[in-house]
């Protein structure tokens, strides 16, 4: 059979990433982006459909019935419903492992942004050195705080999360769990309310699904400490935003890193980019998976997906 592939999105990936040939006949199709209403014309023919991103909604898969297999080059399941994927008898396949430490170690670095204040000790010797004024011999205008003795607590229990609990651990940080199932026991797994109350540094490392759609709101910030700092590497929509906004302004919480929001990609009346211009909040444009070494594997995983459906092997 000479399969049809198409990517959808190559702009999801830098140039710098390498695409390798498929050992399989195939007739190969590569969009830099696709829009939605392009979508079905273009996956028209096709047996196998990759995306970095670009959703492929229900209305749009019933009418593509020579598909057979999407290989998403991401961690998420998110862009496609994967219950009508099964009925239908399309193969979906992700990378789940690819980003583990580049993402953990984005996290541990936003940790140290807010309890170190790097960036912002830099900003202020810019904004100095702009006004022309003598630099002052000391400077107390954030707060400095070591991370040995901290207490970490990490909402989930996937690879990103145990690499991001390695990191923390070596630096002589306390490090707990919330696991939502339960399916994990031991002291060092605690309940969403006491992980809150105790952590000082708190992560979210979990997926996005109908339960942890905004799990973190108005209680369970009421729950962390005033001194507290919130990392989300994660997906957008696991915090309610707009109770985030609250805490943030009223000081519920000291401070928030972000490289995920709900609605992205980001748009200059987003809420949280004018936030972060007067607060305690570092804001990134979904990057911390895009390491080039992690890049490179993630597409070579996605491929490998794609030959393996082929040969129809596990």
């Amino acid at each position: 059979m000479l399969h049809d592939v198409v990517f959808l999105d190559r702009d999801a990936f830098p140039a710098s990433v390498k695409i390798r040939e498929l050992p399989f006949p195939h007739r190969w199709s590569c969009h830099d982006y696709t829009a939605p209403e392009d979508m079905v014309a273009r996956l028209s023919t096709a047996t196998v459909a990759i995306t970095g991103g670009v959703p492929i909604s229900v209305a749009q898969l019933e009418q593509l019935p020579a598909l057979r297999m999407i290989s998403l080059a991401m961690t998420g399941t998110d862009v496609v419903d994967l219950e009508y994927c099964r009925q239908r008898g399309i193969h979906v396949t992700n990378v789940p492992g690819y980003g583990t430490h580049a993402v953990a170690e984005h996290a541990l670095a936003m940790i140290f942004e807010l309890l170190r204040n790097v960036g912002r000790y830099h900003r202020l010797l810019m904004d100095e050195r702009q006004r022309g004024q003598p630099l002052n011999p000391t400077y107390f205008d954030y707060p400095i705080r070591d991370l040995r003795g901290k207490v970490l607590g990490i909402i989930g229990h996937g690879p990103i999360a145990q690499r991001l609990a390695d990191l923390a651990s070596r630096l002589e940080m306390e490090v707990y769990f919330h696991d939502r199932d339960g399916h994990y026991q031991g002291e060092r797994y605690l309940p969403l309310q006491a992980l809150l109350t105790r952590s000082d540094v708190v992560s979210l490392n979990c997926p996005l699904t109908p339960q942890t759609r905004g799990l973190l709101g108005r209680q369970q910030f009421q729950w962390m400490k005033k001194d507290a700092v919130l990392i989300n590497t994660a997906r957008g929509a696991v915090i309610n935003e707009p109770e985030l906004i609250r805490a943030l302004q009223d000081g519920e919480i000291a401070g928030a890193a972000l490289d995920v929001v709900t609605n992205e990609p980001l748009t200059l009346d987003e809420p949280l980019l004018h936030l972060a211009a007067t607060h305690n909040l570092v804001l990134n444009p979904h990057v911390a998976w895009s390491s080039a070494e992690a890049m490179q594997g993630l597409m070579d995983s996605a491929l490998e997906n794609v030959a393996a459906f082929v040969a129809q092997k596990p």
